[in-house]
């Protein structure tokens, strides 16, 4: 096996959601703290004051038991100010290293190659990002990019995710130190693979590496044998700078309540889905639509339509013309039966995406220069503006849900937007939400 010096580093965001919200209110810190997700449905986020509880994530918020309900703060997700934030800290990162992956909103690799003491750099990142943003990290190093994400584990699992670790919140991992790390907290691994390892005797992150190729290649595909090469501290990729274009862009929700009707719901997300799009320079060659029933109310509905689009296209109000086509398809099919049927969940799919400069027009057809070009206007309208300055027809825009008392924009009925009753401030991106000292 190879010891090389670090090349990679891997710095993450401690319960990122979580801290988040405390940076704003300190009165949640060391208090057990949940973030609910759509609709304030499930789990998405705990602090380790709620894991001890017996929360876990995905858990839905009426399954826990009232006693423990009770000891839980408990807030809406609230990605406006998730998002923000993530992008501060990137800007530190972006200030110290000379190259920057942003792998997630509470992820980033970045590159020590030619620092001086990568080590020392990577505490100074996590120093300056909670003094300047307030979040606890925690840093892995490696010589690939597998072993950093391996030492940021092992870097959380010493430090106690403690804000102020320390040097115990930087770990490097090299392959004869990574016995700490259960092969199931290798990335990669996940629950099945790790059954089957478990079982064969693989019970840590050193014992994958352990593992002869050609029996991992043969057994668990080549997926897995590149990560038991990159614990061996033999790089098998380069950090990727720029996004890699989607095969698919998906909006769904869960609504509100029961509609009827989710014509409305389903134009608000075509045009997310589209902005989306446009945003990313692409085109979509495809349409994918589905509308499910309520299965807390024991309805098992489900129905889904697809159709292609005649040239891969831009345009919000062409696509809104296939999602009414689709929805009403649906419709009809759902309500031949007794009664009326009504939906929970919602959502657009544009898939078969192209970059939009590289559509070959033909002799039948081509790209709506007119329509594109007003979609162009609508976009910087709106970015200026905010969402929902200039659209398309009648649409709910509030995409983040209506706050408590807050009157709903868009149709006359978009009661499908789920209520987030403990929703926090944008404190970072609404004049409005500025905290006031006195």
């Amino acid at each position: 096996m190879h010891t090389e010096p670090p090349r990679f580093a891997l710095i993450d965001g401690n319960t990122f959601y979580v801290s988040c919200e405390r940076v704003f209110d300190p009165t949640l810190r060391g208090k057990p703290t949940v973030v609910l997700g759509n609709g304030d449905g499930c789990c998405i986020a705990l602090s380790p004051e709620a894991k001890a509880l017996g929360l876990k994530i995905g858990t839905p918020i009426f399954q826990v038991p009232k006693d423990i309900r009770d000891r839980v703060q408990v807030r809406s997700a609230n990605f406006a100010l998730y998002g923000d934030l993530s992008g501060r800290i990137v800007t530190i990162l972006r200030g110290l290293f000379p190259r920057v992956e942003v792998y997630s909103i509470d992820e980033n690799f970045v590159d020590v190659v030619g620092l001086k003491d990568p080590f020392a750099t990577c505490l100074e990142a996590r120093e300056r990002i909670l003094k300047w943003v307030g979040i606890p990290c925690c840093a892995g190093l490696g010589s690939t990019r597998t072993l950093a994400k391996a030492g940021n584990k092992l870097a959380k699992d010493q430090s106690k995710r403690a804000v102020n670790a320390g040097r115990l919140a930087v770990f490097h991992a090299t392959p004869q130190n990574i016995d700490a790390l259960a092969v199931e907290d290798v990335w990669g691994v996940g629950r099945r693979f790790a059954a089957r390892l478990n079982a064969e005797g693989v019970k840590t992150a050193a014992d994958l590496a352990a593992l002869p190729l050609d029996h991992v290649r043969a057994r668990y595909g080549v997926v897995l044998a590149r990560t038991a090469t990159e614990l061996r501290g033999i790089a098998c990729g380069d950090l990727e700078l720029e996004e890699p274009d989607r095969k698919q862009l998906v909006v769904s929700r869960t609504f509100g309540r029961d509609v009827v009707d989710p014509m409305d719901a389903l134009a608000t997300f075509t045009t997310v889905a589209c902005e989306k799009l446009r945003k990313r320079g692409l085109a979509a060659g495809a349409l994918w639509v589905w509308l499910d029933g309520n299965p807390f109310k024991g309805d098992p509905f489900h129905a889904s339509r697809a159709v292609p689009f005649p040239f891969p296209t831009q345009d919000t109000a062409e696509v809104l013309r296939a999602v009414r086509f689709l929805a009403k398809s649906i419709q009809d099919q759902a309500n031949r039966g007794s009664g009326v049927q009504a939906y929970k969940r919602g959502g657009v799919g544009l898939t078969d995406l192209v970059q939009a400069q590289a559509r070959q027009a033909d002799l039948f057809f081509g790209p709506d220069e007119k329509a594109e070009r007003t979609m162009a206007v609508l976009d910087k309208i709106n970015a200026k503006w905010g969402r929902g300055t200039v659209g398309v027809g009648t649409v709910g825009w509030r995409v983040g849900g209506a706050r408590p008392g807050e009157r709903r924009r868009g149709s006359r009925d978009a009661q499908w937007r789920p209520e987030l009753k403990a929703l926090s401030p944008a404190y970072t991106t609404r004049w409005s939400d500025l905290l006031r000292v006195r």
